[in-house]
C-alpha cells in the first residue's frame, strides 16, 4: 500500500479505527482509521486465532452472563479476480444459545458478503477490532480499504455492527432511539463539535447531518454510543466520535439502554 502524509492536525487526532473504536474515552475522543489491508473472494483454508474478549458488565437481569458468549477471528484469503485479491478477519461468535449464535454469525457473514461483492477489480483487505461483549451486547468494529490497480491511494473503510446477544438481532441506528429525528440531532450536535475542533479547517462537507445514512455506522461500549464517520476526504481519513451515555439520556429506547451500556 502506497505510503501517505496526513496533516499533522489529522494525523495526531486519530488512531486505528480497528482495534480502539470499541474502547474511547469517556470525554469526546478521536478513533481515526489506521491502513487496512487488501481482500478478495476464494478463501483458503482458514485458521482461528481467539481474541480475548472484553470482560462483561454485571448482569442486572440475573441470567446468564455474556461472558459464556467468545469471539475468535478466522483469517480468510483468496482472490475475486486475476487483478484483486482479498484478506479478511471473520469474527466468529460461539456461545450457548445456538439460535443467538448462528444469526450473529450469518449477520457476519452477510456482512463481509457484501464487502466482497463491492469489489469487482480492486483488492479488499478487511480487519476487525478488539471486540467488545457486553452483558446483554455484541460490538464489533472493523477497518481496511480497497485497492483499486493504478489508484494513487486506496479507498479506507470503516464500520460498526452491533448485536443484542438476548435474541441475535442487530441493532441499527433507528433502533436506538424512542425517535430517530431527535436522537440523531443529539448526535449532529455532538459529532459536528468534535469534528470542527479537529479540523477547523477541513471539508467534513454534510457528513454530520441528521440522516440515518450518516450515522449507520457505529458501536456501542459502557461509555456511551460511538459514531464512525466513513464519508470523509481521503486525506482526514474515518473517525469516530464518543457520544457519551449521559448525552443521550432520555432519547435511547429504555428496553435497549441497558443492552446497549453493558
Amino acid at each position: 500500500m502506497l505510503s501517505r502524509q496526513r496533516s499533522t492536525t489529522a494525523t495526531s487526532a486519530t488512531v486505528a479505527i480497528a482495534g480502539l473504536v470499541l474502547t474511547c474515552a469517556a470525554v469526546l475522543t478521536g478513533c481515526g482509521p489506521e491502513a487496512g489491508v487488501g481482500l478478495t473472494a476464494a478463501t483458503t483454508e482458514p485458521s482461528a486465532a481467539p481474541v480475548e474478549p472484553s470482560a462483561p458488565a454485571p448482569d442486572p437481569s440475573g441470567g446468564p452472563q455474556a461472558a459464556e458468549y467468545q469471539i475468535t477471528i478466522r483469517h480468510e484469503e483468496g482472490r475475486v479476480d486475476p487483478e484483486a485479491s482479498f484478506r479478511a478477519d471473520v469474527p466468529v461468535l460461539s456461545g450457548p444459545d445456538a439460535t443467538v449464535v448462528g444469526r450473529v454469525n450469518a449477520a457476519i457473514a452477510d456482512y463481509v458478503r457484501d464487502e466482497k461483492a463491492q469489489t469487482a477489480y480492486e483488492s479488499l483487505t478487511l480487519t476487525a477490532g478488539n471486540p467488545h461483549v457486553g452483558a446483554h451486547v455484541l460490538a464489533l468494529s472493523f477497518g481496511g480499504d480497497r485497492y483499486p490497480p493504478g489508484a494513487a491511494h486506496p479507498a479506507e473503510l470503516a464500520s460498526g455492527l452491533v448485536f443484542d446477544l438476548r435474541s441475535g438481532a442487530r441493532v441499527t441506528i433507528e433502533d436506538v432511539f424512542t425517535s430517530t429525528p431527535a436522537g440523531l440531532r443529539r448526535l449532529e450536535s455532538i459529532v459536528r463539535t468534535e469534528l470542527d475542533r479537529r479540523f477547523p479547517d477541513g471539508p467534513t462537507g454534510g457528513v454530520t447531518d441528521p440522516d440515518p445514512v450518516n450515522y449507520r455506522q457505529f458501536v456501542v461500549n459502557p461509555q456511551g454510543l460511538v459514531v464512525i464517520v466513513a464519508e470523509l476526504p481521503y486525506v482526514l481519513g474515518p473517525q469516530s466520535v464518543l457520544a457519551p451515555w449521559d448525552q443521550l439520556d432520555g432519547l435511547v429506547r429504555p428496553e435497549l439502554a441497558d443492552v446497549l451500556r453493558s
